[in-house]
Parts: structure tokens; sequence; C-alpha cells
């Protein structure tokens, strides 16, 4: 009897099953047979022969055991059982037999290492066929034969999920007077499945992607799976692509190096909504409702602490309610002769799923104020002159109710504002807030519902105040406007917030020295303006903006800048930005220096951009189809000199509009901003057809981290003239130290299409870089390049840079009709380290390939244990193409496809020479000595894919020369890091480490 130890590659059992037990009963005469499943677990009676149930079901890598209780009866018969013990895989399993008559007999045997799905057998005397899902046991056919029968038993389908190789022994024989039990499978793994289990997606889609190509969409709950199984020792990269709207989605792991099956959680369990919203007003006895994306039960949500206090202390009420399914919903309210706590209060849930007990993807804190003292105003039947205490005397506008208080010395009072339109000028120029009180918009007629998520409380400059002609860029004209007295929090939340047309600077929130305003789930429009405008503009603050829609407006002249959210500050600021859909403003019919921003941060000091996530932001397309265009599109944006600016940027989608330049993030100045952490990027999506630049991140003049970015490049498209797109452009590394690792680059165009001007499609270029500086396991594949002679399309181009390391890079070039180079390098002049690539040259007009490009440099240049492929082997075109310089190592390479391995000073080198050293004119002319030139190799690594879908893995037909090389200088491989030399002691050339079988 097999047990849950003996499953090979056990997995998660969650959503592995239930399945059910079937038994088929053959020559069964008498009656009362009897059958048992695990001792007693499910029984069946029997009386005629067909396909029977137990009532019971198993999971995957549960024993299952089915014998006979009591043998038939009138007349009594002997009965066999064939098929009858195993181990549950992954299906139902339908291979048991019980046989009662004497003269037939049951084909089967025992199967072991059963981990896929889908494994069928046939016997091709009859052509009868079995689906077998027992992970380690017996099996059998359901069919029986006579004594003389032959049988030949072989694999119609071969298991997927993870694929395998299923070998069959004594397939093939003639049936004696017995049931033949003898025939043996055993089944081994030859690629394996990345199996995502999701929780908690109560509507929409989550959309994964592996390895920057592959996607998976999820809709529902349960076990899901890449359509592509993975071979052992190649590497897998998983990344959320898309979250279902309302969802936070978070992944239990994301990369690694395959050895089995991978099984990752994606936990999508979230509250999709609350009422009263998040970060806004609770009376004090009303009661909070949260609507998750599973069932929950009433003590769901009993782990959860925090502020939210009541008045005598009483037990908080939970109950059950349905919204979208049943019992998503959790009531939290006060006992009937209790009140909430007034003041700011927070909530931190910790609540879990009523099924599998998963809790939420991510920390969520609740923050409503408990007022002490109301105002209400109203459109309909407001007069400033009523007291504007109750919902039937309500004062008409926003500051005469603010007004009304004085003062508010508890800091937790509100004014509450029905539907309706409202002037922001109409008591004075603006709405100015005062410390402690709250705005909430949005309420119903009568007050009796708040409704934030309508937003029909707009706040709308109709005119636009006298003063505010003489606006500034630090002191714009707004709607509503709070200043360095707003020492405690004020909340405004539930509003549509437009200014108007038109002042020289203008904006919709205006922030001035001061942290305490908390702006959640509005719509914030900046108006019309000549200068500048910004829906929130910020100096000397720190912005709490979460769940808003934040539009930058619209310019009307030239140099006009239209922002979502504009900072400035000469102190250090740490503004928390979540959730938002923030929009650069547009600029119709401007061509020069419009410029549309997301979010854009000046200033003397810096800003910590760790709680900017979870935002999508986009710069809007502007002016660019004409010559004399100079606009400028850019979603992120840190001007000069922000040196101190720091944190982590995660989480974020940033979406740049086409521009005469246009750019997804931007760094002007030296900062320390780290742009995607160790487990988290962001995704950067780049426009069509801007003119001079698309550049998915671009930074100026600094030294910085860059990791785990997905950049999805635009398209340049220009005329007569000069024009790049890009992923990662750093123009300036300042020979410090910057790292550039684990980012996906993919697509992109760059076109002249007069074919006069160069164009250029890079996937990272980097420009003085320091020697501890490294570009690192990039994901790189790219469009095309088409233009005048000097255009190219290039994975990697680095110039003037020191002795920094270049490893571990996957290339699949891409296509131009002047010049490919997987790597391009450029008045080099130090020890760099070209060491462990995979790389393509790209196809182009015959005669300007290369995998690498070598071009102005000095002979310290080590280059090692790199495959280099070229597309297409003409004339002209070589796998390292070497301008004017000499090499300080070319050692442990790989060449394939190329007849041309090294072109230097004039020589095409072809022929691999003794010591593995490239040599010229049958090897009369050696590239070097064999101590820095040698173990070079001239043959095809047998990669899985090298065009196409591209997948640099070796196999086994790749040559053990490839797989198990002696010349270890570095331990990490694209696989991850400490990877190398892996377990058969050898490294792998390439940016794969491969340790399975390999070709002698």
């Amino acid at each position: 009897m097999q047990s849950v130890s003996d499953f090979l590659q056990l997995r998660s059992l969650v959503n592995t099953g239930p399945y059910q037990i079937s038994v088929t009963v053959s020559g069964l005469v008498g009656s009362g047979l009897t059958l048992n499943l695990n001792s007693g677990l499910s029984s069946l009676t029997i009386n005629t022969n067909g396909v029977y149930q137990f009532s019971s079901t198993l999971v995957s890598g549960q024993d299952f055991n089915v014998t006979i209780t009591n043998l038939p009866v009138l007349p009594a018969q002997t009965c066999t059982v064939n098929g009858g013990t195993g181990v549950v895989g992954f299906g139902n399993i339908n291979s048991i037999i019980v046989n009662c008559d004497p003269l037939r007999y049951s084909l089967g045997g025992t199967i072991t290492g059963l981990d896929g799905i889908g494994f069928t057998l046939i016997n091709s005397y009859d052509g009868s066929t079995l689906a077998v899902a027992v992970a380690a046991g017996t099996f059998a056919f359901t069919q029986t034969y006579e004594a003389g029968t032959p049988y030949n038993v072989t694999v119609s389908v071969q298991p997927n999920h993870p694929v395998q190789d299923c070998l069959i022994t004594n397939g093939s024989n003639t049936f004696a007077a017995m049931d033949v039990t003898t025939i043996s499978i055993n089944c081994t793994s030859t690629a394996y499945p990345i199996e995502i289990t999701a929780v908690g997606i109560g509507s929409g889609t989550l959309t994964l992607s592996n390895n920057g190509s592959e996607t998976l969409p999820i809709a529902t709950d349960g076990l899901h799976r890449f359509p592509t199984n993975l071979p052992p020792s190649s590497t897998y990269n998983v990344q959320i692509v898309s979250s279902p709207p309302g969802h936070q989605c978070v992944l239990s792991s994301t990369s690694g190096t395959i050895a089995g099956t991978v099984s990752i959680l994606a936990n999508c369990f979230s509250v999709l909504a609350y009422t009263p919203r998040n970060g806004g007003i609770l009376l004090p006895t009303e009661s909070l409702r949260l609507v998750f994306s599973a069932e929950v039960n009433t003590g769901s949500c009993a782990g959860s602490a925090g502020t939210l206090d009541t008045t005598l202390s009483l037990a908080i009420n939970f109950t059950l309610a349905t919204t979208n399914f049943a019992n998503d919903t959790l009531i939290v309210s006060p006992a009937p002769t209790d009140s909430w706590l007034s003041g700011h209060r927070t909530l931190n849930l910790n609540c879990q799923t009523n099924f599998g007990a998963h809790p939420l993807s991510t920390s969520i804190s609740l923050l409503y104020m408990i007022p002490s003292n109301l105002r209400y105003v109203a459109d309909v039947g407001g007069n400033d002159g009523n007291d504007g205490l109750t919902p039937g005397t309500p004062k008409r506008n926003l500051q005469s109710a603010i007004d009304s208080f004085g003062a508010c010395p508890t800091n937790d009072c509100a004014v509450l504002v029905s539907q309706g339109s409202y002037d922001p000028a109409a008591v004075s120029d603006r709405i100015q807030l005062v410390s402690g009180i709250s705005l909430f918009g949005s309420y119903e007629p009568g007050f009796a519902t708040w409704r934030p998520e309508d937003k029909d409380s707009t706040i709308f400059m109709d005119t636009v105040p006298a003063s505010c002609a003489l606006a500034t860029a630090t002191n714009p004209c707004a709607s509503i406007a709070a200043d360095v007295s707003v020492t405690s929090p004020v909340v405004i939340s539930g509003f549509q917030i437009e200014s108007g047309s038109s002042a020289p600077f203008m904006a919709g929130v205006f922030l001035d020295s001061t942290a305490n305003v908390r702006l959640i789930d509005n719509v914030i429009k900046a108006g019309t303006s000549t200068s500048g405008s910004a829906g929130v503009f910020s100096t000397n603050s720190n912005p709490y903006l979460v769940l808003n829609r934040i539009e930058g407006g619209t310019c009307t002249t030239n140099s006009c800048h239209s922002i979502g959210v504009l900072m400035s500050s000469g102190v250090l600021i740490a503004p928390v930005i979540f959730g938002n859909v923030i929009l650069g403003g547009n600029a119709p019919g401007i061509l020069t220096g419009a410029t549309s921003a997301g979010i854009r941060y000046s200033g003397t000091f810096g800003i910590d951009v760790t709680n900017i996530r979870q935002n999508i932001i986009t710069s809007l397309g502007l002016q660019n189809n004409d010559p004399g265009a100079t606009t400028i599109s850019v979603a992120f944006d840190i001007g000069t000199p922000a040196a101190s600016s720091t944190g982590i940027l995660v989480g974020n989608q940033f979406n740049h509009g086409a521009a005469y330049g246009s750019y997804g993030i931007r760094l002007q100045g030296a900062t320390n901003i780290q742009i995607g952490s160790t487990t988290q990027g962001n995704v950067i999506n780049g426009s069509a057809n801007a003119r001079f630049e698309n550049i998915g991140i671009n930074i100026l003049n600094s030294n910085n981290i860059v990791r785990r970015n997905f950049i999805n490049l635009g398209t340049t498209d220009r005329s007569n003239a000069f024009n790049t797109t890009a992923g990662i452009v750093f123009t300036s590394g300042l020979n410090n130290t910057s790292i550039i690792e684990n980012n996906t680059i993919t697509g992109g165009s760059a076109t002249d299409p007069t074919n006069f001007s160069t164009a250029q499609l890079i996937g990272i270029s980097a420009t003085a870089f320091g020697p501890g500086s490294s570009i690192s396991r990039n994901h790189i594949r790219l469009g095309t390049a088409n233009g005048g002679g000097t255009s190219v399309v290039t994975g990697i181009s680095i110039s003037t840079s020191g002795a920094m390391l270049v490893s571990n890079n996957w290339i699949q070039n891409g296509t131009s009709n002047r010049n490919a180079r997987g790597i391009n390098l450029y008045q080099i002049t130090s020890a760099m380290r070209v060491f462990h690539n995979t790389v393509s040259s790209g196809p182009d007009t015959p005669g300007n390939d290369a995998a690498i490009y070598l071009s102005g440099f000095s002979n310290s240049l080590l280059i090692e244990n790199n495959i280099f492929y070229l597309n297409s082997d003409v004339a002209g075109n070589a796998c390292i193409y070497n301008v004017n310089g000499t090499s300080g190592a070319t050692r442990y390479n790989v060449f394939h496809n190329c007849t041309n391995l090294v072109f230097q000073t004039a020589l095409n080198y072809t022929d691999i020479c003794a010591g593995g050293v490239p040599g010229s004119l049958a090897c009369v002319t050696p590239l070097g000595l064999a101590a820095n030139y040698g173990n070079n190799l001239n043959l095809n690594p047998n990669l899985v894919s090298l065009i196409g879908v591209y997948s640099y893995i070796p196999t086994a037909a790749s040559s053990c020369l490839i797989t198990r090389s002696t010349n270890t200088i570095m331990a990490d491989s694209y696989n991850g890091l400490g990877t190398r030399p892996g377990v058969d002691g050898g490294v792998s050339l390439g940016a794969i480490e491969y340790n399975l079988p390999c070709t002698p």
C-alpha cells in the first residue's frame, strides 16, 4: 500500500480534488456483491454488471484501497479486484475492475511517478483505452479477456502538467489462465508546469505573465496553469500584469529555478467596498459595511485592532449579509445602546476567508472620523443665514459652514455637503481649510445617505476671481487651499473639484506648508491656465492622496506645464499617494515647450517615493506632428536638484503619451531613488509615435538601482531626423555604482521613413557607469529600427564606463535595415567584464550584424562564458565585431551560426584552432595566446529556441562542453543568486545554469 510520502512531486492539496473512485464490475451473475473503500469509508452493494461510484471522494495524495467484503451468492461466485490500491493523482480513478467471470481475465499492472494529467493507455489488440490517474499503485483496464488472447499495451497520451515520459515494461504478451498484473509503468518528468492557486477573486480577471512573454488570465478561484511546461534548470519569473477591478493581488513567490512543479498562491482576497468609504466619516451610531471578494463568517475579522472604540466599551456586533454572493459582506456595528467614540479613528483589518482561512492579500487600515460637531450644507434649501446645525437648516456655502465653527479644538468637526454645485469663490476667493474641520461631499438630499462614489457635490469655479490674475507659480489660483495653520487632520472626500478658466497658474487644490490634509476619493481637475496648471499643487507639504482621480487641466500657451500632481519643497517630503488615477493635462494645438506630466517633483531638497504605490499614472499625448514641436509627455518626473530624493518606487503603472519627447519615468538629477525592488517593480507602457525620444526609464545624471520593471516599449517615427526608442537610459551614471537587473523590456520601434537619418532602438543604454556597476539578468526582446546609415537596434549599449559587470542577460535582438548589434560597447577603457550572456545579433540588411560590437576600447575588456548567435551568417557579419582594438580575454565563448567568429583589425577569424583559439588564414594567425583566447567553441548550443518566442535554456541535446565548463568566474546566473556551478560541478556557458543530462 502506498502512503502519501510516496507520492512524487506532492503539491499543495488545495484545489486537487475531490475525485471520484469508480469500479467496473464484470461477469457478475449472482447478487449481494459488496465492495468497501478504505476500511469502511464507503461501501457499495452490487447485483449487476456496470460502472459504480463510491459516495465518498478523495483528494490528490490520499490512498485508496478497494476490497471485497461479501462475495455474490445465488449462485456463489469468486471475484477478484485488479487496480484497487494506490495513491490518488490528479483525476478521477476509473482504472479498477472487479471480475467475477472464471473464464475471463483482467489486464493491469503497477505505476509509479505519475504526476501529470491526461495520461492514457491503449491496448492495440482491441483498441480499448484507459485514462490513468493513479499517482503510484495499481491499475487495470475495464475489459476482460479469454486465455490465449494477445495484448499490447502502449502509451496513447503522455502526461502533461508536468510533461512526463512514461515507460512501459512487460506491456505485451498473451493471456494465460490468470489475471495480468505484471505490466510496469514508470513516469519521469521532463518539463514542469507553473501552477497558480487563486483565492479571493470575486469578479473580473487576474492576468499574470511568465518571463515577460506567456500570459495566463484567471477569472475564478482554484488551480490554473501556464500553458507551457518548463524543463528543469530553466527559470521562471511570474508577475502580475493586471488585477481584477477593486482587488489587490499578491503572489506567494515570483521567480526561481525549475526543479519540479512550481506552485504559487495568488491571493486576491480583498475588501471590494467600504460603507462608509475608507478615509471618510462614520457617524456615532452608523454601521460599517465591508464587502469582501470571498465568503467570510462573523469571526473572520476578530483579529482586527486599532482605535475604533465605543463610548461604553460594549461588545461590537458582527453580522453577515449578501452583496454580490452569499456571505461576502460583514456588518460591524456598536451595540444598540452604545456608539463609536469620537475622533480620528483607525481599524487595522485582520480578516480571513471562510474557507481556507486565507488572510487579506495586503494590510488594510481603515481611517474614519467620528465627528463631535457637525454642520450641514445644501445647494437646494441652503442659506448662509441658517445655523447649519441640522439637516433642516443647512447653510449654502462651504466656507460659511467652516467659518461658523470659529475653531474646532477637538479636531473632529465635519461639514456634510449634499449633492449640488458650490462655488469656491462665493464667500472669499477660495475655500480656505481650517485645522480639524473636514469636508464630506455627495450626501443624498436629507443627509440620510453618504454616497462619495457619486461625487455629485461639485466644487466648481464658475467665475475666476479677479485676484487670480496675479496668480504665480508659488501661489496659484485654486478652488481649495490649506496653509501652515492646518496642524490637525482635515479630510476632504466625495467631491468633484474643478477650477475655472483661466489664470496664469491654476490648481484644483493648493497645499502650502501642511502635512495634515487628506484627499480621499475625489475627482480633482486643475482648470485652464496660460503658464501652468496642476490638479494638486503642493509646496513644502506632504500630500496624502488616496483613491482619487486627479487631472492636470489644460494649457493654452507655449512653455506651459499641465501636471496631475505637482510637488516642490525645500525640505525632505514623504507623500502618501496610493491607489489613484493620475493624469497629466493637455495642451491642444501647442507646439513649443508644452509638458504633460502625471507626477512631477522639483525642489531644492528631496522626496521619499516609498509610499507612492498602486497608482495608474498617465501623461497625455501632445502635439507632435509638426517639425517644430518640442512637447514633452512624462508620466513620473523628478526635476533638479532634488539630490536627497530617496525611497523605492514600486507597484505602479506608468503610461506615457505621444509627444516630441515621451518618458515613463524621468530622473533629471542625482538621486538615491530605486525604481523597483528585489521582489516587485513597475509596469511602464510606451506610446505610439513620439518624435525625438520614447524612453521607458530615463535617468539623466545619477547612479541608481533599477529592478524588476516590465517595460513595453513605444515607438518613434520622425522623417529626416534623429530619433530613439529605448527601455532604460542612463545618460550619465556619474562613474558611480548603478545596478540594472531583472528587468523585462519588449517590443518597440524607431523609424525614419525617408531612410535618411539615424533611428535607434535600444533595450538598455548606459554611459559613465562606475566599476561597481552591473547590468545583469535582464530579459530583452526588441522590435525594429529602420532609418539612415547609422540606424541600429541593440539590446545593451554601453559607452565610456568602468570595470563594470555585464552578465546573465537574455538578449533576443530585433531587426534593422542598417545595423543589428546584440551588445554594443563604445570607448571602454577598463577591464569591463562581459560574462555569461546569451545574445542573438538580430537580423538586418546583410553585412552589419554582430552579437557583440566593439568600438574604440583598450585591450583589457574580458569576454567570457557567453553564447553568441548570428541570425544571418553572411559576409560582413561576425559574432564578435571588433572595429579598432583588442580584448583582454575572449575565452570559453560559444559561437553559433557565424562563419566569421571574430572580426578584428581587418581580419576575419573563421576557425577554432588549437586550444580553442579563434584563428585566421587557416590558423596561421591566431587571435591571441590560449591563456586569454582559448577554450572557445564553434557549435550549435541546441537551446530550446533561438528564434520566434525564444527560450535560451539548454536541453539534453546541448553539448556537455557548454553545460559543464570548468571556467568558474561567478556564482550567479539568470536562474538567480548563488546558482553556479550547480549540482553537476561545472558551470553552464551563457545565461542559464543547466544541471541536467547533456550530450558528451
